[in-house]
């Protein structure tokens, strides 16, 4: 990567970032190109340089919250198998942290704004797509080792992780709920002995 390049990279990075800040606090409404510079101590003319407009902008924001979720996963489940390794990687991306009730905070904008923004909804399902591959992939080593029961739909339980880490994340933002370490360790293992055989 030139020099140039991998400061245009790092430039839009810094913008995704305050733009996250952003949508976090005042939601998508708020989050207007003249804000977001304001955010970055700029003007509209330097964003415009690295996004055509605010959708481009905002879906870049969307593809780096993704992006920074699998980070998240991935180091967390390092050294870990088997159900354990499912487990460590949900509560891993759980609210639990500054940045990731910041993320959730604006997923949970880019949500709600996407009814009638068809790029957006768009967007989504690309994402819950690629989440739902991912978990399925995960869930098909588990069947093949024996540690969840062979008889499980593995689409369906796919969807149904996803939906219960969706469901936790949300309450503890929309609420809000503060679960303990404890309690959340013990709504994720309820929902993992569903799957053993």
């Amino acid at each position: 990567m030139s020099i140039l390049a991998d400061k245009q990279t790092q430039w839009r990075l810094k913008v995704a970032a305050a733009a996250l800040e952003l949508i976090s606090r005042e939601g998508l409404k708020g989050a207007s190109l003249r804000a977001i510079a304001h955010e970055l101590d700029s003007t509209t003319g330097v964003l415009t340089h690295y996004f055509r407009n605010k959708d481009e902008l905002l879906l870049f924001v969307l593809e780096t919250i993704m992006i920074r979720l699998s980070e998240i996963m991935i180091q967390a489940a390092e050294g870990t198998q088997g159900l354990q390794r499912l487990k460590v990687m949900m509560l891993a991306i759980l609210p639990t942290t500054k940045e990731l009730v910041t993320i959730w905070r604006a997923w949970l904008a880019f949500v709600g704004a996407a009814l009638g923004h068809a790029e957006l909804v768009d967007e989504h399902k690309r994402h819950y797509a690629n989440f739902k591959t991912f978990i399925r992939e995960e869930l098909t080593l588990l069947q093949k080792a024996g540690e969840i029961g062979l008889d499980l739909d593995l689409d369906f339980e796919a969807a149904a992780w996803i939906a219960t880490f969706d469901g936790i994340g949300v309450n503890m933002i929309a609420a809000p709920q503060s679960y303990s370490p404890q309690e959340l360790d013990t709504l994720v293992s309820r929902y993992l002995k569903t799957l053993q055989p």
